[in-house]
This record gives C-alpha cells, structure tokens and sequence, in this order.
C-alpha cells in the first residue's frame, strides 16, 4: 500500500513540473493545500518545496508527540489515588495539551503562508521572460515606453 501511495505521488509530482511554460495560479495554491510543498514543486521552487516539507513535517511530528503525551498524562492522572500525583499528572496532561493546540496553529499558519507563496510564485512564473519585452527609452525631450508583443 506505501509504494502505490509513493508511486501515485511521484507521478502526480512529474506531471506538475513537466511541460508548462506558464503557471496557473489556482493549480499552485491547490496543489500547496493538498500536498505540503506541492504548489512549489509546480513552480520550480525546489528549496521552498524543501523547506516547507521540513516546517510541516517537524509541526506535524511535534503536534503527534504531544497529543500523545497529553493523553499518557490524562490516563496517569485517572489511573492514581494520590491527589497530589493526580494534579501533577493533569497540570502536565494540560501543558501538553497547549502544546498540542500551540503546534496546530502553526501547521495552519504555515500551510495557509504555503498556499499563498505558491499562488503568488505561479503569477510571476514568466517575470524575466515578460519584463524583457519592456524597454523604456529617454530621449531629450520625451520617454518612450516600449512592449514587444
């Protein structure tokens, strides 16, 4: 079942950064909020593609980390007779717990900041290429703005 999955995401990731000499804005953000660095991979973006994966996986891992955590402490605090070990075990399972919920706004944050990066990134996808039919001529007496279609 790993290798359909790695294969089936393999092929859609080719078929992302082959063959298109412009980029759809819309096709990089929903590429971005399905797969984390997937926006970037479809703009050519290798590094952020990197990064964001990393961020999102180390968020992701952490958020997993401490919800388990929170929820071994829960049990350890229901499981006791000592009042005192009971609320050093909940005021632990609470810590976690903020830790937890600390951890899912950050993977928000950073898959919403991805989403977006990868959108504006596709918009200006064929900047040079563009910005090379511009010239701008300044003679004496007048500016002439040039575009070569």
């Amino acid at each position: 079942m790993k290798k359909i999955v790695i294969t089936i995401i393999a092929l859609v990731c080719a078929g992302m950064v082959l063959g298109e000499t412009t980029k759809n804005p819309n096709k990089a953000a929903l590429y971005s909020a399905i797969f984390p660095g997937g926006g970037q991979l479809y703009n050519h973006a290798w590094w952020k593609a990197g990064a964001v994966v990393g961020v999102q996986s180390y968020l992701i891992s952490a958020a997993i980390y401490n919800k388990d955590k929170q929820e071994d402490y829960k049990k350890l605090a229901e499981n006791t007779t000592d009042q005192f070990q009971q609320q050093i075990y909940q005021s632990k399972s609470k810590t976690y717990r903020d830790k937890f919920n600390n951890d899912l706004w950050w993977i928000g944050i950073t898959a919403g900041l991805s989403i977006l990066d990868a959108y504006v990134d596709a918009h200006l996808y064929n900047f040079e290429s563009e910005k090379e039919k511009i010239h701008l001529h300044f003679s004496e007496n007048e500016i002439v703005l040039q575009y070569n279609f």
